[in-house]
């Protein structure tokens, strides 16, 4: 016999996670290198730590430094307040739980404005025993707790922070949550009208234009008398030690891409809208389409490996790269204006591998590699960071025979996926070349991106294997990048250390492509000799 929990109220519904693309590929007979995830709202790449964190990883069997001094004033910084009003979280929704813990209770009210939208809101409030009703703005009820998403999400829309600030006087006794999740996608923020409103508290994440959402990190911004009561009802240490450090130094040098999400948000709604679709605008990093046959929609673009979100009002989906709405868009019968930026996506099937690859080349050099090969996702994050190209690239292949297939038609398709990006290759500087030294190791590279694709590849290794993976398959995978590409490169590598010759190899191929495929400033097509 187990001890009888505290009860929950009658209907009460937990989170529940949305499948996973291994869940949907295996419901629908795809791979899920095929399956594009436009649900979970977090870019399509992951923010890149720019502090070296081994010495956080050294001291895993320390507790966080007490007062996460550090991240208090990061944060403080980053919004413009003092450390002493910021309290800390495992994300926001952790910081969610808090205030419901704070404020509400048996017999206490809580309001969510512009119902649906986050449940989280809801659940936090009847775990602890409190009442929830759904209202909107101006006739919200003088509860203990007013929850608001601000931009909204599903919807994307932005309520004026006069608006809240009149609510928060109109309800002296609540306190006033706002969930500024999205805010730097065009939002605007009510931490500067905290002194004239102190019943209101703002809720901050890394998870969205940072790209961190595996950190867990989160952060309210208060009146210092509301962080005082947040604070004795947290937990002492609800963060990791690297996980600070890591949105410390993001918050006090934030390096957002949130120009170019908003301009293909744009750019993708102006195609829908074209099509006959109701699509509101957004400051989100998300578009809803408010459709009747919500469920009938999501099922169809399901079946062909695209991933929504259902709302009773319809589908939410994220912007991710420009070729991969484009996928989206073409599904919807919404064809869109070419985008500026150069991107790519190759999904690539055979019946030994099934491989996705998604780049911009116009990117930061964030990469998310997933072969199944560890020293070839090592290679190819390498090369995607020095050529600076954000590259996703996630395959499955026959591993338990040989790595053979997977690490051919992974280079294949990312050549395929270079070409898409290039386009006419109008206005390239065209050539590049790069010598890197790796200790006693020395890689060099040239490239040229004229469209003749052609390969000399010289890598010199003592050994047979290196990281797992067979020395002989690289030359001949680099050769295929190449033909896939339609380009020539020139690589050259030798050295003591096998694993130094290989990453030498990749980061001279990465930064000579860097130099090639920058704008000349002419508008000249590159002699297209040898193209098919």
């Amino acid at each position: 016999m187990t001890p009888e929990p505290r009860p929950l109220p009658d209907g009460f519904a937990a989170y529940k996670w949305t499948a996973t693309a291994e869940d949907v590929a295996r419901r629908r007979g795809l791979d899920p290198a095929s399956v594009i995830r436009f649900d979970a709202n977090v870019p399509p790449l992951p923010g890149v730590p720019r502090i070296p964190i081994g010495e956080s990883f050294a001291r895993l069997n320390e507790y966080p430094p007490g007062g996460y001094r550090e991240l208090h004033a990061a944060a403080a910084g980053y919004v413009g307040v003092e450390p002493e009003q910021i309290v800390l979280g495992a994300g926001s929704d952790s910081l969610i739980h808090l205030v419901a813990r704070t404020y509400l209770g048996v017999g206490r009210q809580a309001a969510v404005v512009d119902m649906p939208t986050y449940s989280l809101y809801g659940i936090a409030t009847e775990i602890e025993g409190g009442e929830v009703s759904g209202c909107s703005l101006e006739d919200a009820p003088e509860a203990s707790v007013i929850w608001i998403c601000n931009p909204h999400n599903p919807v994307g829309s932005v309520y004026l922070c006069e608006q809240i600030v009149a609510l928060a006087k109109r309800c002296p006794g609540a306190l006033i949550v706002i969930d500024e999740a999205y805010v730097e996608y065009g939002g605007e923020t009510m931490v500067p009208y905290l002194g004239e409103a102190p019943n209101c508290v703002v809720l901050r994440t890394l998870s969205k234009a940072f790209g961190f959402a595996a950190l867990r990190v989160g952060y309210t911004v208060s009146s210092e008398e509301v962080a005082t009561e947040l604070r004795k009802r947290s937990e002492p240490a609800p963060v990791t030690t690297p996980s600070a450090r890591i949105a410390a130094a993001a918050l006090c040098d934030p390096r957002l891409d949130v120009e170019k999400t908003i301009e293909e948000r744009e750019r993708v709604r102006v195609a829908l809208l074209a099509a006959g679709y109701d699509c509101p605008s957004s400051a989100g990093s998300f578009l809803l389409l408010r459709v009747e046959n919500a469920d009938e929609l999501a099922e169809e673009l399901e079946s062909k490996g695209l991933v929504l979100r259902r709302f009773s009002n319809g589908l939410r989906f994220t912007v991710r790269l420009p070729a991969e709405n484009d996928r989206l868009l073409d599904a919807l019968g919404a064809p869109a204006k070419e985008s500026a930026r150069r991107s790519g996506l190759v999904i690539r099937t055979t019946t030994e591998t099934a491989v996705r690859v998604s780049l911009d080349l116009d990117g930061e050099g964030r990469a998310r590699i997933d072969t199944g090969i560890g020293f070839l996702d090592h290679l190819l994050t390498l090369f995607a960071f020095h050529s600076g190209i954000d590259l996703e690239l996630l395959a499955g292949g026959d591993l338990l025979v040989d790595e053979h297939h997977t690490v051919e038609d992974v280079l294949a398709a990312l050549g395929e996926t270079l070409a898409q990006a290039l386009g006419t290759r109008a206005g390239l500087a065209r050539y590049g070349s790069a010598t890197v030294p790796m200790d006693e190791a020395s890689g060099s590279a040239a490239i040229d991106l004229g469209s003749r694709p052609h390969a000399e590849i010289s890598l010199t290794f003592s050994g047979d294997r290196v990281g797992g993976l067979a020395t002989s398959l690289l030359a001949h995978a680099l050769e295929r990048l190449a033909m896939q590409g339609r380009f020539t490169i020139h690589v050259e590598a030798f050295g003591d250390d096998d694993h130094h010759v290989a990453e030498a190899a990749f980061k001279a191929l990465g930064r000579a492509l860097a130099q090639a495929s920058v704008s000349s400033g002419t508008q000249a097509v590159p002699s297209t000799k040898g193209e098919a």
